[in-house]
């Protein structure tokens, strides 16, 4: 791999992760609601789905894991509705009035949950899929040896989309605990919260392979 193909990876893997899609508006709607610590862990979820899909690659099974396409089309579907579930439970709270003060009473969710849900989205994201499978591969020769360069490229990957998805997390952490001090700012930071993971599904929902 040339200096060259890394940078032009580079640039174009940052591209793809500033623009928001179901998990830049999963990660803050996560922040908003139980601040940065958990939408950190559902970062790392959204990672790890990537580092999977990273070494299906380097195994040649991406292509096999893509053409699976019934199993894909219903977890896909399954994380539609977990998105919209959570996200119409925060609506509701926000229009009964509880906004974030509910946090403390109902609990926040634990690291791992977040992170597994992190990981669920990112395997069920068709973008996800498509970029394994017919972008990635622009960036390997072939005729060097693969696993290698699908390593550099994972590492590069993780860190670019780990920067930029913590970017978001804490500017939209920051804003909102601004808001905590105003119930009436609360409940609009909830709606706020519900809307970006509705949103999130809505992404997922109209999200195609191709």
């Amino acid at each position: 791999m040339t200096t060259q193909t890394w940078l032009a990876f580079f640039v174009t893997e940052t591209a793809l992760s500033l623009v928001p899609g179901p998990a830049v508006l999963y990660v803050v709607g996560q922040a908003m609601r139980h601040g940065a610590p958990r939408a950190f862990a559902a970062n790392l979820g959204i990672l790890s789905g990537n580092t999977l899909y990273f070494l299906l690659s380097a195994f040649g099974l991406a292509a096999v894991v893509a053409a699976a396409a019934p199993l894909f089309v219903a977890i896909k579907w399954l994380g539609v509705a977990y998105l919209a579930w959570l996200g119409i439970a925060e609506w509701r709270e926000a229009l009964r009035g509880a906004g974030l003060r509910t946090s403390a009473v109902r609990g926040t969710p634990a690291p791992f949950a977040m992170w597994r849900q992190g990981v669920l989205l990112q395997l069920a994201n068709p973008k996800a899929i498509l970029f394994f499978t017919a972008l990635l591969p622009q960036f390997v020769d072939p005729a060097q040896a693969v696993a290698p360069q699908i390593a550099v490229l994972a590492l590069t990957s993780v860190a670019s989309e780990f920067a930029v998805l913590a970017g978001y997390a804490w500017v939209a952490a920051r804003g909102s605990r601004a808001l905590h001090a105003n119930p009436r700012y609360a409940r609009c930071t909830g709606a706020a919260a519900g809307t970006c993971l509705i949103g999130a599904g809505i992404g997922l929902a109209l999200a195609q392979r191709h």
